[in-house]
C-alpha cells in the first residue's frame, strides 16, 4: 500500500495512472492545482488574537472620531493670560488653531523657546508663537477643535455669525478677572501709572483710561445672541480651566514640557501701585470701571477682591454675566 501511494503522489486526480489506482486500491492522489487569491486566503486566529483585534478596531475608531460634538472659542481678552493659555493648550491638545500658537507645530516652538531661554535670552510672542489674523483666516478654521483669537469681537459674529461652523454648534469661553487688578496689569503694559494725587476725578479717570489695551474692542454682550458663552476663572485658567478641557481636547502624542511661557508684560511692582494703599481712590476707580463695564457690555467682571468692602460691589459684578464654566 506504501509503495502505491508513492507512486500516486507524483498524479493528479483524473489522470489514467491516478483513476487506475483509485479503482483498484482506492488511493487518494493529490487534488487538482486550486489558485487563490491573496485576498482570498484566511489565516486562522485565536480567540485572543480575535479580541486584541476588536479592541485594536475599538481604538482606531476612538481616534479618527475624536472630534468634539462642539467647536470651542477662547475669546482672548487683553492682559488676561491669553497668551500663555493659547500657547499650553496647542502644547497639549491636537487641533488648537490660535493668533498666538497651533498645534502642529508647538512642539518645536517650544523647544526653540527653551533653547533661548538656556541661553539667556528674552522670549515673546514671535515667529510661530503669533499668527496673524489674515494667515489664520487663509487656513481656514475646518481643522480646529479649539480656536483663540486676540481680535475685535466681531471676528466671532462675522466668522461664525449664525454660532455654528458648517452646522457644528460653537461655544465661546471668555476669561472673568477682577476689575482692578485687570487695570492694573493694563498700565503696566503701557508703563502708564494711575493719578492717585489727581486734583478732579475726570484727571483721575482720564489717567484710568489711558491705561485700557483694547477694552472696549474684545468682547460684548452681542456675542450673546448668537453663541452659547461660558466664562472662566482668570486665575484658575492654568489649573482647573485647562483640566476641564482635557476632557474634551484630544491630547498630543508628543508634549513639549515644560511650557516657556512669552512674555508680553515687564514684571509687575504692586508696591509701586498707588491704588492699593488708598481706599478713596480705590473706591471710586473701581465705581468708575463697574460703570464703564455695565455700559459697554465689557467682559472683565470678577471673581475675587481685595478689598472686604468692594465685596458687594464685585457680587454684582460677577451675577451681571450670566454663564460660568
Amino acid at each position: 500500500c506504501g509503495s502505491i501511494k508513492a507512486m500516486a503522489a507524483g498524479h493528479l486526480n483524473d489522470s489514467d495512472v491516478c483513476a487506475t489506482m483509485q479503482k483498484e486500491e482506492r488511493v487518494c492522489c493529490l487534488g487538482p492545482p486550486t489558485i487563490i487569491s491573496k485576498h482570498q486566503v484566511k489565516i486562522s486566529k485565536s480567540s485572543a488574537d480575535d479580541e486584541n483585534e476588536k479592541v485594536n478596531q475599538r481604538t482606531i475608531k476612538t481616534k479618527s472620531d475624536s472630534h468634539p460634538p462642539t467647536l470651542y472659542g477662547h475669546v482672548h481678552v487683553a492682559k488676561t493670560g491669553g497668551t500663555s493659555l493659547n500657547g499650553i493648550m496647542a502644547n497639549r491638545f491636537e487641533r488648537v488653531c490660535g493668533h498666538k500658537g497651533y498645534s502642529y507645530d508647538a512642539f518645536q516652538d517650544n523647544e526653540q523657546a527653551k533653547r533661548k531661554e538656556k541661553e539667556g535670552k528674552e522670549i515673546h510672542p514671535e515667529g510661530r508663537s503669533r499668527v496673524f489674523a489674515n494667515t489664520m483666516k487663509e487656513i481656514g478654521f475646518e481643522d480646529c477643535d479649539y480656536i483663540s483669537q486676540e481680535d475685535n469681537w466681531q471676528f466671532w459674529t462675522n466668522t461664525f455669525g449664525n454660532g455654528t461652523f458648517h452646522g457644528m454648534k460653537m461655544e465661546l469661553h471668555v476669561p472673568c478677572r477682577n476689575r482692578l487688578d485687570h487695570l492694573m496689569s493694563q498700565c503696566n503694559k503701557k508703563r502708564k501709572n494711575i493719578a492717585c494725587d489727581a486734583k478732579t476725578d475726570e484727571e483721575l479717570f482720564k489717567s484710568v483710561k489711558e491705561c485700557f489695551v483694547f477694552l472696549l474692542d474684545r468682547y460684548d454682550h452681542v456675542l450673546l445672541k448668537h453663541f452659547d458663552v461660558r466664562c472662566f476663572d482668570f486665575k484658575k485658567q492654568f489649573t482647573d480651566y485647562t483640566a476641564y478641557i482635557s476632557g474634551i481636547l484630544q491630547k498630543r502624542r508628543f508634549q513639549s514640557t515644560p511650557y516657556v511661557k512669552r512674555d508680553t508684560n515687564v514684571p509687575r511692582d504692586e508696591k509701586n501701585e498707588c491704588i492699593w494703599e488708598n481706599r478713596v481712590v480705590l473706591e471710586k476707580i473701581d465705581k468708575y470701571r463697574w460703570k464703564l463695564s455695565h455700559t459697554i457690555n465689557s467682559v472683565t467682571t470678577a471673581w475675587e477682591v481685595r478689598t472686604k468692602s468692594l465685596q458687594q460691589l464685585q457680587n454684582i459684578a460677577m451675577n451681571n454675566f450670566p454663564f460660568q464654566l
